[in-house]
């Protein structure tokens, strides 16, 4: 466990159940992100490490409360916006020293095991290469689902985003994109930030079960996983051993805590 700062606000279970009352009940996500991350800014390095793992503790237990603020925790780049890269640097070192490498992957944005310019998917044919970029990213926000369904094989990261915020785009698709092998990593990190989409729990299980997921966005939907689903995850061939040690983890305190459901 890591100890707080001599000097500086020290942070308890009460404190964080304080957020929980202050900040759950804002329902957008870039919002609620962002009142955290200002929230953090006024506590020492110590004392925000220790608000993390109470809130990855709880989430980890089911609590949909606690979800939303982890939510808002590894929204990407929310973090860094928030705190300042030199104080997000000092946070990820003392995590590092302390062996909490949950709080490490929760601060982190780690590479992709799969590097983007292999990744993008052959199911993308020739009738959408042929389409120049402005056309593909028009024809992404149109209300016709023929285009959207050919769409959904794009490899462009910036016509996915867009696709993303069509209101005829379903579940199933999103699921489709999401479970494409192989992939753009850039196009599943847009998924994963898309509020809508990344809220669905059948899309949080498909990202972490693509071996071309990056690591980072992996690790930190891990913790929504049911046990079963986790089991699973144990089985996937050619996902990262990062992803694979951090699951058994997960199962062993799932398992500790008598738990076989999730937090969405």
């Amino acid at each position: 466990m890591i100890e707080n700062d001599a000097t500086g606000p020290a942070v308890e279970s009460s404190d964080v159940s304080e957020l929980i009352a202050a900040l759950s009940a804002v329902p957008d996500a870039h919002q609620r992100s962002h009142a955290l991350a200002e929230r953090l800014k006024e506590l020492d390095d110590g004392a925000v490490l220790e608000a993390i793992r109470i809130i990855y503790e709880k989430t980890l237990t089911g609590n949909r409360d606690f979800a939303l603020l982890y939510n808002g925790l590894i929204l990407s780049g929310a973090l860094v916006r928030g705190l300042g890269s030199e104080k997000m640097s000092r946070l990820v070192h003392r995590a590092q020293e302390a062996g909490d490498f949950e709080i490490v992957s929760i601060l982190l944005d780690l590479p992709s095991e799969h590097p983007t310019e292999s990744g993008f998917r052959s199911s993308a044919g020739p009738d959408l290469r042929d389409i120049p970029l402005g056309v593909r990213k028009a024809l992404a926000r149109k209300p016709d689902f023929r285009s959207i369904e050919r769409l959904a094989r794009d490899p462009d990261p910036r016509v996915i985003h867009n696709l993303l915020k069509n209101p005829k785009l379903t579940e199933r698709l999103v699921i489709g994109i999401a479970a494409a092998r192989p992939s753009n990593g850039d196009v599943l990190e847009e998924i994963y930030n898309h509020p809508k989409w990344i809220a669905r729990y059948d899309v949080k299980k498909t990202l972490v079960m693509n071996p071309h997921t990056p690591l980072s966005i992996a690790l930190k939907l891990l913790v929504f996983m049911k046990l079963p689903d986790l089991e699973e995850i144990l089985e996937v061939p050619n996902l990262p051993e990062q992803v694979k040690s951090e699951a058994r983890k997960i199962v062993g305190k799932k398992t500790a805590y008598g738990l076989d459901n999730h937090a969405d």
